[in-house]
């Protein structure tokens, strides 16, 4: 027991005069090196370019641009069954117009499909609602005193593939 002590003792003593420093060096050198490795390798494998799209769009994501006088809703679907309402910013009073437009293109469409695009005004009304069922360029000036005005946009995608553009201008 008391050989262990001076063992032990005598250890401690060589570490504080040192002789057992380059040891200690080498220990934080390695784990210097360690961490700058691994911040490299983080750094450079944890950058992926995003993928590139020609168009624009991703798939069954709908692109939604909301302002007072303009609302735009783009889709590119895969097989887009879902349902989604958005509620307008657009503010119009009874003397203006608006340019509404409507361009499906790429439709794959089954006798299953019933893709259905509505807009309604501020008293609940539906006033615009085709059924998606072919490729079609549509547009239309209609005065806000004969439909209202527009405050919601929904989709209803039942196995919707295809593009849809759909753009409401306040002239």
């Amino acid at each position: 027991m008391k050989n262990n002590k001076k063992i032990i003792s005598m250890g401690s003593q060589r570490i504080k005069q040192g002789i057992f420093r380059h040891q200690q060096d080498c220990h934080i050198d390695s784990a210097f090196i360690l961490a700058a490795m691994t911040c490299f390798l983080l750094l450079i494998g944890g950058c992926v370019a995003p993928p590139d799209y020609s168009d624009g769009l991703l798939e069954n994501v709908p692109a939604v641009v909301d302002e007072t006088d303009y609302f735009s809703l783009s889709l590119l679907g895969d097989d887009y069954s879902e349902e989604k309402e958005w509620e307008l910013s657009l503010t119009t009073d009874s003397t203006d117009t608006i340019l509404t437009t409507l361009v499906l293109a790429d439709l794959n469409i089954s006798n299953t499909d019933s893709s259905i695009l509505f807009m309604m005004n501020d008293s609940g009304d539906t006033v615009f609602q085709p059924i998606l069922l072919g490729n079609v360029v549509w547009s239309s000036d209609i005065a806000v005193n004969l439909i209202g005005s527009p405050k919601i946009i929904s989709f209803k995608g039942d196995n919707f593939t295809g593009r849809l553009e759909y753009q409401i201008l306040k002239k």
